[in-house]
This record gives C-alpha cells, sequence and structure tokens, in this order.
C-alpha cells in the first residue's frame, strides 16, 4: 500500500504503536513492514508522488484487511482513542454473516474490518 510521506510518523505510531505489530528490515528507505500475527507482512511505501498515491475515497471502493479480535469493543475503543474514525462501507458479506463488525480507515486510508474471533 502507497502512503503520503506526509503520514509517516501517524502511520508508524498506528501499525507499530497502537496496532502492536512488529516492524521488520525494510529493503528501500521509503518501504515499511509490519509482520501480523501468523506472519503476515503488510508493506507500507511512503511517497509524495500524486499519481502513486489513492485517495480515501480510492480506498473506499477497493479491497480491505479484516482484523480478528478477542474484544471488539476494547479495540473498538482503543482505536477510537487514537482518532479513527467508524466508516460506512458497503460490505455484501454482512447479509451471510451476521456478527459486529468495525470497518475504518489507518492513516493514509487503508480500510480494515475489525472483526471478532
Amino acid at each position: 500500500m502507497t502512503v503520503t510521506s506526509a503520514l509517516k510518523a501517524r502511520t508508524r505510531e498506528f501499525y507499530g504503536g497502537v496496532l502492536g505489530l512488529k516492524a521488520i528490515p525494510s529493503p528501500a528507505e521509503n518501504l515499511d513492514l509490519y509482520e501480523f500475527p501468523g506472519g503476515f507482512i503488510l508493506g507500507l511505501f511512503f511517497s509524495d508522488e500524486r499519481a502513486e498515491l489513492l485517495t480515501e475515497q480510492d480506498y473506499l471502493k477497493a479491497t480491505w484487511l479484516e482484523l480478528k479480535v478477542d474484544d471488539l469493543a476494547q479495540w473498538k475503543e482503543r482505536l477510537q482513542s487514537f482518532g479513527v474514525i467508524e466508516i460506512e462501507y458497503d460490505d455484501p458479506s454482512r447479509f451471510a454473516e451476521p456478527y459486529p463488525r468495525f470497518f475504518f480507515q489507518a492513516p493514509g486510508g487503508q480500510v480494515f474490518r475489525l472483526a471478532p474471533l
């Protein structure tokens, strides 16, 4: 995913501090890598080139990543304390999977769905 360089510090605080992900060594100065439990690696490229960046509205049309948590209410509060706001997201699975969920955008606009384990 690509994030504007202006959000580098906030993005690092979010992924490393709020989500508690492990930052792993990166082969490039403009690339941050974060490891999720289970070995999934998320790469964030920092750029100032408009052509490389999606807007927050563009991300609403893209895919989302799901974070499974043991206490949805606690995580929702933690995210909101950081300044994350809940967003409306057209999720077709809402009809097939009737469980609580919380959609939000991370710094840079990436969409996540928080759901119970």
